[in-house]
């Protein structure tokens, strides 16, 4: 018990010993941001991953180098649950998408009309999960956009479709 007190009162002392009161850095790194991907609306942007819809189509972008790259290799497969595509529907739809892929999925969303809904979701297999979610106001007569998102490491998957609110 004795050694361990005089180690952690060392250790103290080393740690304010061999510093100076004076920053003398002079250099500073900012990380240049991105331009936005696209063209359309972009719905998410996180780290080097983005989703931009377009009129009723959506892709998932990846931030490779200086650019941003579409992600077309369909390597995250998604399958609209519901709404299915043209359905006519309640004004609070419930939307559901199952995503699959070879490798485990790390990120996932849903959106209607440009707006993020709250998701739930899970799955028996990391490479393959159900997420769900419904506006929290109800939804305006009319055709309305939905999109739904996955991916893993290394590829990611975005997908647009219409339903209506007779």
């Amino acid at each position: 018990m004795k050694r361990a007190a005089v180690l952690l009162v060392t250790a103290v002392l080393l740690a304010g010993c061999g510093g100076s009161s004076k920053n003398t850095a002079t250099t500073t790194t900012t990380a240049a941001t991105p331009p936005p991907p696209g063209p359309g609306k972009v719905l998410y942007a996180g780290g080097p991953w983005a989703v931009v819809v377009r009129a009723n189509t959506a892709t998932a972008y990846h931030y490779v180098g200086r650019h941003w790259l579409a992600d077309r290799s369909g390597a995250v497969k998604i399958e609209i649950l519901g709404p299915q595509p043209g359905q006519r529907v309640a004004s609070i739809p419930q939307v559901a998408v199952q995503l699959t892929a070879k490798r485990p999925l790390i990120e996932s969303g849903l959106w209607v009309d440009g707006k993020e809904l709250y998701v739930k979701g899970g799955g028996l297999k990391p490479e393959q999960g159900t997420i769900y979610g419904a506006p929290d106001t109800k939804l305006a007569p009319g055709t309305h956009v939905a999109v739904g998102y996955g991916r893993t490491d290394t590829h990611g998957t975005a997908v647009a479709w219409t339903f209506r609110v007779p």
